[in-house]
């Protein structure tokens, strides 16, 4: 009878230390004010899309993927980046391959092909791709504009939401650029249904973010000249993984960055 008691008591005391847990555990206020603290901190970012439509002239499927990495370094108080990005390709039986360092000055991307610097527009996807400080603001805005549930982990915490494709482009701040190349003459020639989209944080115990993963499928239907609607699939995912965060870093300016050209360029 003293062995059963023993066992009750000791049970109360686990639920109750869980539900204290639960209630003095990481708050989203705290994951904030983690984030507003970061300094520096490295990056490895993995991300792939594949996409696929039929050709309305043709009535022929086509096939596009690709996939990337991107390793690189941040001081957010100097405005600094640094990076390498190697980038895979596949469409219609063709390959093609890059592999570039990139430099960030504040808002000012550049990127090295063959051998010479070359300054990215920020309507160009590169431009945010090369700066993985972004990831920050990412995080940031989800937070804000996202109802989370932050959930405790054997080695810390996490929270996954579900988001649509403009929930997503909004929190990485790319709408001005979406809305400006998918509209002709002030119409918009791309709509976009989301079938399916969330992102997932890690985060150690005092909130610091460690790790982020999107997933994203969805129909851009997309308006052509002639009023044929042609409707490409698309499934989007990445992922990111931040350490060293908040170790000194050293980032200079490399050579001949002062005398960069314009990225179109390297197309002419």
């Amino acid at each position: 009878m003293k062995r059963a008691v023993a066992l009750i008591l000791m049970a109360v005391v686990v639920l109750a230390s869980g539900c204290i847990g639960k209630g003095v555990g990481l708050t989203e206020e705290k994951v904030l004010e983690a984030l507003q603290s970061i300094e520096t901190a490295s990056y490895d970012q993995n991300f792939s899309m594949s996409m696929h439509f039929t050709d309305p002239e043709g009535n022929k499927t086509i096939n596009f993927t690709m996939s990337g990495r991107v390793l690189g370094v941040f001081n957010n108080t100097a405005g600094l980046e640094r990076g390498n990005m190697s980038i895979t390709m596949h469409m219609m039986g063709m390959d093609v391959n890059m592999n570039w360092p990139y430099f960030v000055n504040n808002s000012s991307v550049y990127f090295m092909v063959d051998g010479k610097w070359y300054n990215v527009s920020p309507d160009d996807d590169l431009y945010s791709r090369a700066q993985g400080s972004l990831n920050v603001d990412y995080i940031r805005n989800l937070l804000r504009t996202k109802n989370v549930t932050i959930e405790k982990l054997p080695d810390g915490y996490a929270f996954r939401v579900n988001v649509t494709f403009w929930e997503f482009v909004n929190a990485t701040n790319q709408s001005g650029y979406l809305n400006e190349l998918w509209s002709v003459d002030g119409e918009r020639r791309v709509n976009v249904t989301t079938n399916s989209g969330w992102v997932e944080v890690h985060l150690t115990k005092d909130g610091t973010p460690t790790f982020i993963e999107t997933h994203m499928e969805v129909i851009l239907a997309v308006k052509g000249y002639d009023g044929r609607t042609t409707d490409i699939y698309v499934t989007l995912h990445e992922s990111v993984a931040l350490s060293n965060i908040n170790e000194p870093v050293e980032i200079k300016a490399p050579e001949g960055i002062e005398s960069a050209g314009d990225f179109e360029e390297i197309f002419w």
